[in-house]
């Protein structure tokens, strides 16, 4: 009897091994990675020099929309800036970027070495140049870590955004 028990005991041991090596996710070992406009790619599962968030999300999407009872009221898209030399900075958020621009000394860097920035677009949720961006702060829609800035390509839907969401 004693030998019954035991062999049900290891059964049950094993199917829930079996249950739980299935259930959880594998490492892959690479990160995602998202072409940007001018060819190079950012790292979606590195972590941001600004707030140590991982770049793309907890799952390394890149862009992620939170709704609460229908209502809009999270965005987070990434933010990249590509130095003269090829090297790729990945951000949480257009935030994240302009605290590196206006603190470039606490992270070592030269702003003249930078030859491209980009934000996510809220609308196509592209990558767009920033110096081409129409951004909107202060509205009801947070970024991952409370206010965002949230990078538009036409003036015309930024203001429609704020309009609808404050900002």
């Amino acid at each position: 009897m004693a030998l019954k028990n035991n062999d049900n005991i290891m059964r049950a041991a094993y199917a829930a091994l079996v249950i739980v090596i299935t259930v959880m996710p594998l490492p892959s070992g690479a990160s995602e990675l998202l072409d940007l406009p001018d060819g190079h790619q950012v790292d979606l599962g590195k972590k941001c020099p600004v707030c140590g968030m991982i770049v793309g999300g907890p799952e390394e999407q890149g862009v992620t929309l939170s709704y609460r009872k229908g209502r809009l009221v999270g965005f987070a898209g990434i933010a990249a800036t590509v130095f003269k030399d090829g090297t790729v900075v990945g951000f949480d958020g257009a935030r994240c970027l302009f605290v590196y621009n206006s603190i470039p000394s606490k992270y070592g860097v030269d702003i003249a070495d930078m030859k491209h920035q980009y934000v996510t677009d809220f609308v196509s949720k592209m990558m767009i140049e920033v110096e081409k961006a129409f951004l909107v702060l202060g509205s009801s829609v947070k970024g991952r870590m409370g206010y965002e800035l949230i990078p538009f390509a036409s003036n015309r839907k930024a203001w429609q955004f704020a309009s609808e969401y404050g900002g």
